[in-house]
């Protein structure tokens, strides 16, 4: 029976994302993000965005083992945050690294060779850090913008305390794509239990200028909620309340961080049978049993380096440092490739910075709800 209910499921995720891929790009349109009879269907285009635009490279890997590059790029322009979230490894990881900004050569270098390669998609230029803390953040947008291709995006991914009116107008003027802005509470109360650092009032006030601001028209604006222990019971009154003021909101479960956040198991929210179970399914035929950090997916720190997945706080494995090679060298070295031969084996328990992650556990390997039975 379990696996009669799992074929079951299956079958209905691969009719429903047959459907959603080819209504993609109309749900990221602005006749899309604007209209809120499809807001709830953009929000899940959001989530599920990742397997989409990083499954072709995993099929011609797995095919022809196929020299790839990847999808999405993540760079840390700036190594530093000005939150402490009770949700995010940061304030325990911080002292591993010196402050450190991107130099601008560096920069120019890595927007360069992803404007020039047909298949990058999506450059976000934020990974461990709070990207508006850097104050070139505008010109290096329009810069990568300048010589991008048509269908080459831009996305930032704040926690707003920098987004001030003035800020927005500049980052929509840079050509910015997508703004997600992280905030995780409805109340005042929440966002101060869990996140630190911030002033509550100010980051709403930003974001209620954002909702009036006539430019909102031209940048697709998601609101991240992350669930987790404390908060899930204000996501209804959130969604209703943001959406109404023509807000898209996405919202997914708090996960471990490659193992990097200390208190993972109290802050997971009491998750049902059902949702174990879909879990499963959707690890099954939309991330098709494998990871999308390792075949679509990059992150360069502000150093150069190169770490196999944005999860890793620890850097544990570092793949090579764009300082003195190409994105594409590192992204089809020995060392990476070695990694995607393990993965493809079921040996992610021989990949240290895989071993403890919540999404391997979680979505990936049976367990929990699934039984051989």
């Amino acid at each position: 029976m379990n696996r009669i209910f799992d074929a079951f499921l299956d079958l209905l995720l691969t009719a429903a994302n047959w459907a959603l891929v080819r209504l993609f790009p109309f749900f990221r349109s602005k006749t899309g993000w604007e209209n809120p009879n499809v807001r709830n269907i953009t929000s899940l285009t959001y989530l599920l965005r990742g397997t989409w635009v990083t499954n072709p490279n995993l099929e011609a890997w797995r095919a022809r083992r196929a020299e790839l590059f990847p999808v999405v790029l993540q760079v840390q322009t700036i190594n530093r945050c000005n939150a402490s979230c009770q949700m995010c490894p940061y304030p325990y990881t911080v002292h591993l690294e010196p402050r450190s900004i991107m130099d601008d050569a560096l920069y120019s270098r890595i927007a360069a060779e992803c404007a020039g390669e047909d298949g990058f998609v999506e450059l976000v230029p934020m990974a461990q850090g709070e990207p508006l803390l850097d104050v070139k953040m505008e010109s290096r947008i329009a810069e990568f913008k300048r010589i991008a291709k048509p269908h080459q995006m831009v996305e930032v991914v704040t926690n707003g305390s920098a987004l001030t009116p003035a800020r927005f107008q500049r980052l929509v003027e840079s050509g910015v794509d997508t703004i997600t802005f992280s905030l995780s509470a409805f109340t005042e109360a929440t966002y101060n239990s869990i996140i630190e650092g911030l002033s509550w009032k100010q980051v709403v006030r930003n974001l209620e200028a954002i909702a009036d601001s006539p430019l909102k028209a031209r940048v697709n604006i998601f609101l991240r909620y992350v669930r987790q222990t404390g908060n899930e019971g204000e996501l209804p009154a959130f969604n209703q309340y943001w959406k109404g003021r023509g807000l898209n909101v996405v919202a997914y479960e708090v996960n471990n961080r490659s193992g990097a956040l200390d208190n993972y198991d109290r802050l997971q929210p009491v998750k049902s049978f059902l949702f174990k179970k879909i879990r499963k399914s959707m690890g099954r035929v939309l991330f098709k049993g494998s990871c999308p950090h390792a075949f679509g997916i990059m992150h360069v720190l502000s150093n150069g380096d190169v770490p196999l997945c944005a999860n890793d706080w620890h850097h544990r494995h570092l793949l090579g440092n764009v300082n003195t090679q190409s994105i594409r060298e590192i992204y089809n070295s020995k060392a990476m490739n070695e990694i995607r031969e393990l993965m493809e084996q079921g040996r992610f328990e021989e990949i240290e910075a895989c071993r403890d992650c919540s999404f391997l556990h979680e979505w990936l390997l049976a367990g929990e709800t699934e039984t051989t039975a």
